[in-house]
């Protein structure tokens, strides 16, 4: 059983509990107004960007400070498809996961060489000129000042925010159950050996280096999905979105949900995500308190809320 599900029973178990949270996420818009709805979309997307992270980082070990710069091509790039070439969504957006995914295979084969702290700084310089790209080639990009996103048109229908929910809830649903799957499969287990003994996985017949590449290609193809969905239900997006904040606020939702776990992205994007909008009338704070939980989770459940729940829970039983 998958780390981080242990205290929720069987798999049937697991899939009865998934089951209701999707109900009740479906039927949400019927009780609540957009400003709910449109947090959800945020926490899903995050998500999704942070279960890529997780694949990487937390199953394979390895580090990742860049995955921001594919979720700016996943969002840049069907934008520009959609303005300048009159592409219709659903074409673009496949496009920008494409790209996405390409660029980071090129990249791929300099950058896994990279190890640790090298690793980081590697992945983190990649980042830099890809925001700095879209920033600077205005008349493409809208530059620093951003641009609109044209709206999903299908049968001569704009479609509205509640299609982009459902949409976003479907996405997220399947990318978790992946993700689920992934765990206590047998590529889960080689990216799990790589993660805890690289020469040992190597000497039982690993492919270190294959089982990486795998692991980054995973996280940059779901950051780029990530970026294709946010662009679209924003309706506007600007550099600033994906500058190296993003990356810091992803690498905080995953050490706060807890790294190898498979609900722990999911529990730091909504923590993370929440607090600016539940904080919202004392809107200077909000990054206090982001800051302040952080520390509380390093400190006294190291292995993140889920992680840390399902070792103890592992001792109780």
């Amino acid at each position: 059983m998958p780390l981080g599900l242990t205290m929720l029973g069987n798999r049937k178990r697991d899939f009865f509990i998934l089951l209701v949270v999707v109900v009740l996420l479906m039927i949400l818009p019927l009780v609540v107004g957009e400003f709910y709805l449109y947090v959800v979309r945020l926490i899903c997307i995050y998500t999704i960007l942070t279960i890529g992270l997780n694949i990487f980082m937390g199953y394979c070990g390895q580090i990742n400070f860049g995955a921001s710069g594919f979720f700016c091509i996943g969002a840049y790039i069907p934008t520009i498809l959609q303005m300048k070439l009159g592409w219709h969504y659903l074409v673009a957006f496949p496009v920008g996961v494409i790209t996405s995914l390409f660029v980071g295979w090129v990249v791929s084969w300099p950058l896994l060489r990279l190890r640790s702290h090298a690793m980081a700084i590697g992945t983190m310089a990649l980042a830099m000129p890809i925001y700095l790209v879209f920033e600077r080639f205005e008349k493409i990009t809208g530059g620093s000042d951003g641009t609109v996103v044209p709206p999903t048109i299908f049968f001569g229908s704009t479609m509205g925010n509640l299609f982009y929910y459902y949409s976003i809830l479907v996405f997220t649903a399947v990318v978790f159950l992946i993700a689920y799957f992934l765990a206590d499969s047998r590529i889960g287990r080689a990216l799990k050996a790589v993660r805890d003994n690289q020469d040992a996985a190597e000497a039982i017949g690993v492919d270190a280096n294959h089982y990486r590449r795998l692991a980054w290609l995973v996280n940059v193809l779901l950051a780029g999905i990530a970026g294709g969905l946010y662009a679209q239900q924003a309706a506007y997006i600007s550099p600033v979105t994906f500058s190296l904040g993003s990356n810091i606020l992803m690498l905080v939702m995953l050490c706060v949900g807890g790294q190898g776990t498979i609900l722990g992205p999911v529990v730091g994007a909504i923590i993370m995500t929440s607090i600016p909008y539940i904080l919202i009338s004392i809107q200077h704070y909000a990054l206090l308190v982001q800051g302040l939980i952080l520390f509380a989770v390093l400190r006294f459940m190291p292995a993140g809320i889920v992680g840390t729940i399902a070792k103890r829970f592992a001792r109780v039983a």
